[in-house]
């Protein structure tokens, strides 16, 4: 009987019919069904061990040139909601499935494979995503194509074969905002510096009062000194954290000036600030139940984490910084505070999305901070905020402001309309 199941479930969530092939540079070759986009996609095949969150996790950029492989088995089976979306358009470079969950879902909302069609993404269904987990465990992240198009295997091997390094790519420039925005609140005045900024790190911060500037990657310390701002973020994102020394400059320009907090890609760049190295790890820690020890409370938090580099412990000495947090899985940093500056940093991601909340106190922490150094003078005109509106205010909706799960979003299931200027 629970085999017959089984086999329905197979057949009744295939997205259509037409053949698809994932190919690793290994010579691992899986077949499946197309879902999504027809074509052929590329990247650094990944693996999440995230149990819902599919949304947030096709829209999140810090998985920009990556295909990412859902570990569990069924994906799709609540559509898709502007709010869960952590950027403007989905950032993976390709999808992998065991089963998507066919049509709209019982709220009209579109489903799985209309939604990466939508946007143009690359999928494959019906892959032993348990036995490709395993593989990628075993052996690390490779590079790999996905194609729905008629090639041999062994032209798709050679495809994924000849793909760059995702290490050789300036992901960060191609996801990162390109002009500054503005959130207006009440609070102090926080920079947000976007290295591939999940939406939920700005709701997160705005919900708290905070007037919210988001900069591009590339913006200059006077630059965010200029704008007024009590204390900077330095957000997440996509690649290898050793191609970022000169935002690692620009941000080791501000320690001292005002309160630091780093998140992910945030957390390994104040280490390269600081004069500290990182590494790649073999398969990363992706997924929203990662378990991690805050070193001076003992508390043990579950965490939601996206990153394939990790701070380099050892070439922490001399730099200021210690070690206040460690991944119970593998003993790697996962905090850092500095002994003398109000410059802390988590590698986790504490407004979970998807995942828990168990480490959503650090925005407060950081905040306090904010208030214990001091706030230079606000109400300040800045020159080239570009406002989200004409009269230069965010229009708020139940979730916060648009572009933050709202209107700058395609609904979801239609054609991609054309992203605002300075907007993913």
């Amino acid at each position: 009987m629970f085999m017959t199941h089984m086999v329905f479930l197979c057949i009744m969530m295939r997205p259509h019919d037409q053949r698809a092939v994932l190919a690793l540079d290994d010579g691992l070759v899986l077949e499946g069904e197309a879902l999504g986009a027809s074509g052929w996609a590329g990247g650094e095949v990944v693996f999440t061990t995230s149990l819902t969150g599919y949304q947030e996790v096709l829209s999140d950029p810090s998985y920009c040139g990556q295909i990412v492989v859902m570990a569990y088995p069924l994906v799709g089976n609540y559509g898709f909601m502007d709010e869960a979306l952590e950027s403007g358009r989905p950032q993976v470079a390709g999808f992998v499935v065991r089963w998507a969950a066919p049509g709209d879902d019982a709220a009209g909302r579109a489903g799985l494979d209309a939604y990466l069609r939508a946007w143009g993404v690359v999928g494959i269904a019906g892959v032993d995503t348990r036995r490709l987990v395993r593989h990628l465990r075993a052996g690390g992240v490779r590079r790999g194509v996905i194609a729905s198009a008629e090639a041999s295997t062994a032209d798709l091997v050679a495809r994924a074969r000849a793909l760059p390094d995702l290490g050789d790519l300036d992901l960060v420039g191609r996801v990162s905002t390109r002009e500054v925005l503005r959130y207006p609140g009440d609070g102090p005045r926080i920079a947000v510096l976007d290295c591939g900024v999940k939406q939920g790190i700005v709701r997160h911060l705005w919900a708290r009062g905070c007037d919210v500037t988001v900069f591009p990657h590339d913006a200059t310390a006077a630059q965010i000194r200029a704008a007024g701002a009590q204390g900077l973020v330095v957000s997440n994102g996509p690649g290898d954290p050793a191609r970022l020394g000169a935002i690692a400059r620009e941000v080791a320009a501000l320690w001292g000036a005002m309160p630091v907090l780093g998140i992910c890609l945030g957390h390994q760049i104040l280490a390269l600030a600081a004069g500290a190295r990182t590494f790649k790890l073999p398969f990363g820690h992706r997924g929203s139940n990662h378990p991690v020890r805050d070193e001076e409370t003992g508390q043990v938090a579950i965490t939601t984490q996206n990153h394939g580099y990790a701070v380099d412990e050892a070439t922490l000495a001399g730099t200021g910084l210690h070690v206040t947090h460690r991944n119970l899985h593998d003993g790697t940093v996962e905090g850092m505070r500095h002994r003398r500056l109000p410059v802390f940093s988590v590698q986790y991601h504490p407004e979970g999305r998807p995942g828990p909340q168990d480490a959503v106190a650090l925005f407060d922490r950081f905040l306090a901070m904010v208030a214990a150094h001091g706030t230079p003078g606000r109400g300040r005109a800045v020159d080239g905020l570009q406002a989200p509106d004409a009269a230069g205010r965010a229009p708020r909706g139940p979730d916060g402001p648009a572009g933050m799960g709202g209107a700058d979003h395609p609904a979801a299931g239609s054609a991609p309309a054309a992203d605002e200027a300075g907007r993913r």
